[in-house]
């Protein structure tokens, strides 16, 4: 996230403070985050518990709701919403259902922020709970698609969720961080015969697999610690003097001094029926060095990684069988193991590894939907791939009206979501639009970009559709001459989104021609942003010095024309001017790229033999070297008629240092400054003459042509101050 005046406030919201694996992670994580200057980090609780003070210490700030009981809740609702409304964080980390809800009801009563459910098993007891926990259980379900994020601490549970109808796309698995600092092997003589279960009194920690294997050891001690329902202890303790295990067992309350208490144990045992997700106990009994024998339950089975030492749930006669094994292994296997357990919690599971994923979510929380008319070859889709880029502190989602393209793959490549609607050009169907309107809804976006004139249409049918929800900001990629050279269908949406103009906070031009020119028919200037175009100069970079002599040795002379085959490049007008260039400078050879540019392209080639210029022009199509290919030209040259709004193709060849010969149209008299030769459009004899006298400069003086061109395009365009404008467009209000 870029450097901020103020850190970025995040709220946790938790029932208690009590004794639990996800209190313990929380205060962990809370804890870490505070240290980070960058965040501003709050607890809020239901309860009061005893790792408040462990959270004080650490610096986090603590507030207790003080819900009285469990009736208490039309004060306990007001009290929870003035507290928010006073704190308004950025971003609500709700931990566990109850607190998940909350975080939820909370978002309208503090700004809106964001807000990220914490999932902290696999599998829900809710059937445990009641009939109101039942309910709950169902409305988080039914509202998780509000939830903006969505963490689990488990694959498993993960996968338990989204089966009962949570939204995939919104869910990231981020396991627990275990202090590997605190909880560290000592000395410890290994070779005993203690086995620990450690976990709250609860049926679904399934006590009663370890005893009855428990029973089946008889060499066999063990150590139970935790607290829970009277009732479920009373029932454990029966069992327990009924299998005769009386005198092999010592049950302790709940403990605060594991991390000393765990080396004193041979092994740790985990029976765990249902509900597991990450495992704290095993995983900070690894980090100590502690062999772990483990039900395949949640994730216990892909922390433990040894399927020697995991047994199916509920199967005390598996159970038995392993304890027993462990119990024959020789001091120095049992070290081994030690080993392996302490090693795979440090490459794996740190705190520091959480608290980075973590601390990414929540810098990356600022979600932004891009509305596009395409990823095919163009100026406009390759801006689009450099700002998804170069700006990974967002969450990028990006929808393509049109199907394919070539810019799919690099996009998909910096780690966003690209769909593609498939649609005709120019043709909606019924069914793309569903389509477009279901991942909108699914995609909980703070920002809805609309990319070029259909993007933005989309984008406004999206806000709709949304009830509201989401800003919108349009981005206009070309000049407007002429509605009479459009496309019938572009003219209608051009005029279209002059009267739906108010719908997008903020319309960014990358010309100011076309900013002028859109303002022109009811475009609102008041809602108006240049952001120039920007050229990454450590991509598009002149040739070596060596390559660079050895061109100018060259008796040849390239000039190359880049762009798209369409009536807006007239390449009829550069072939004319070809011809006459070839008349008074043999020598040169005009190599042609783009999409539509080759031989298949019958329309060009009749130009081609038409002019005589077979043995002179190349049609190359689309290329994947452009940097390489245009810093090898003598010189680039734009023959655009209309629409060109601002004109990469001459920016990327000034940043090379390669001489100009462009149309004066949209701004390239604004790109190109003193840095090149500008002429009238549809006048080939006029774009010859500036080609001609340019190429028969000295090459000192074209070579200083470019690289007065390449400095200027560091000095106004350059990439880095593009995305600091678009970094900062994107920036959520500071109104809060």
């Amino acid at each position: 996230m870029p450097s901020c005046s103020l850190p970025y406030r995040l709220a946790f919201l938790i029932r208690d403070l009590g004794h639990g694996g996800a209190q313990r992670q929380l205060v962990t994580l809370a804890s870490a985050l505070a240290r980070q200057t960058e965040f501003d980090v709050h607890v809020i609780h239901f309860y009061p518990g005893p790792f408040e003070q462990a959270l004080k210490l650490a610096g986090v700030k603590t507030i207790c709701v003080g819900k009285k009981h469990r009736w208490d809740l039309v004060g306990f609702f007001v009290r929870l919403v003035a507290t928010f409304s006073t704190l308004r964080p950025q971003v609500i980390h709700g931990y566990l259902h109850e607190s998940n809800l909350m975080a939820l009801f909370m978002k309208p009563f503090c700004g809106f922020p964001k807000v990220v459910w914490g999932i902290r098993d696999s599998q829900t007891d809710a059937d445990t709970w009641g009939l109101l926990g039942k309910w709950s259980f169902r409305l988080n379900c039914l509202l998780s698609g509000w939830a903006d994020q969505i963490i689990a601490n488990s694959r498993a549970g993960r996968d338990y969720y989204i089966c009962h109808g949570y939204p995939e796309s919104n869910f990231a698995v981020i396991p627990n961080g275990i202090d590997s600092q605190r909880f560290k092997p000592q000395s410890h003589n290994g070779n005993g015969n203690t086995f620990a279960l450690i976990g709250r009194l609860h049926p679904m920690k399934d006590h009663s697999t370890f005893l009855r294997a428990l029973a089946l050891t008889p060499q066999a001690k063990a150590v139970i610690i935790g607290n829970g329902d009277a009732a479920y202890a009373a029932e454990m303790h029966a069992l327990a003097g009924s299998l005769g295990l009386s005198d092999r067992i010592e049950w302790q309350p709940a403990r605060d001094d594991l991390s000393t208490l765990y080396p004193s144990f041979d092994a740790l045992v985990s029976t765990s029926a249902y509900g597991e997700g990450f495992s704290n106990v095993i995983g900070e009994a690894m980090a100590c060095g502690l062999p772990c024998i483990a039900s395949d339950v949640g994730d216990s089975a892909w922390l433990v990684n040894d399927p020697n030492w995991t047994f199916p749930a509920t199967d005390h006669d598996r159970l038995a069988q392993n304890m027993s094994r462990f119990l024959t292994m020789n001091p120095e296997e049992r070290q081994q193991l030690s080993q392996n357990n302490r090693q795979r919690i440090e490459d794996n599971f740190t705190v520091d590894q959480m608290v980075k994923r973590t601390a990414k979510l929540m810098r990356n929380s600022q979600r932004v939907l891009w509305i596009t008319t395409g990823l095919g070859t163009g100026g406009a889709e390759r801006m689009l791939t450099q700002l998804i880029t170069g700006l990974p502190q967002y969450q990028h989602t990006v929808i393509s009206l049109t199907i394919g393209g070539k810019y799919i793959d690099p996009i998909r490549a910096t780690g966003a979501e690209v769909h593609t609607l498939d649609m005709p050009a120019g043709k909606p169907t019924l069914s793309a639009l569903w389509r477009l309107f279901r991942l909108s809804w699914q995609i909980k976006s703070d920002t809805i970009m609309g990319w070029m004139y259909h993007g933005c249409l989309a984008a406004v049918m999206v806000k709709f559709f949304r009830l509201g929800r989401g800003r919108i900001i349009w981005n206009v990629r070309q000049s407007l001459y002429d509605l009479s050279h459009e496309k019938r269908g572009s003219a209608l949406v051009i005029k279209a989104l002059a009267k739906l103009a108010f719908c997008s906070e903020t319309i960014t031009y990358n010309s100011k021609l076309s900013a002028r020119q859109h303002e022109a028919i009811g475009y609102p200037q008041s809602q108006t942003k240049l952001i120039p175009n920007g050229f990454d100069l450590d991509k598009w970079t002149p040739l070596p010095p060596e390559e660079s002599s050895q061109k100018t040795k060259s008796s040849s002379l390239c000039i190359g024309r880049f762009g798209r085959y369409t009536a807006m490049k007239d390449y009829p007008t550069f072939l004319e001017a070809a011809a006459l260039i070839v008349k008074e400078l043999p020598e040169a050879q005009f190599l042609l790229v783009g999409t539509g540019v080759d031989s298949t392209n019958s329309e060009l080639t009749t130009h081609i033999d038409r002019l005589f210029l077979t043995n002179s022009v190349h049609l190359l199509g689309e290329r994947e070297d452009l940097p390489e290919l245009t810093a090898s030209l003598d010189l680039v040259v734009s023959s655009s008629a209309f629409g060109e709004g601002f004109p990469n193709v001459i920016g990327e060849a000034m940043a090379c240092g390669i001489p100009i010969v462009a149309t004066d149209i949209g701004d390239t008299a604004w790109v190109v400054g003193e840095s090149g030769r500008l002429v009238p459009a549809t006048d080939p004899q006029a774009l010859a003459k500036a080609c001609i006298e340019t190429l028969r400069l000295p090459a000192e003086q074209r070579n200083k042509l470019g690289q007065a061109g390449r400095q200027r395009i560091a000095d106004h365009f350059s990439l880095s101050s593009v995305l600091t404008q678009f970094d900062a467009l994107l920036q959520p209000s500071t109104k809060n």
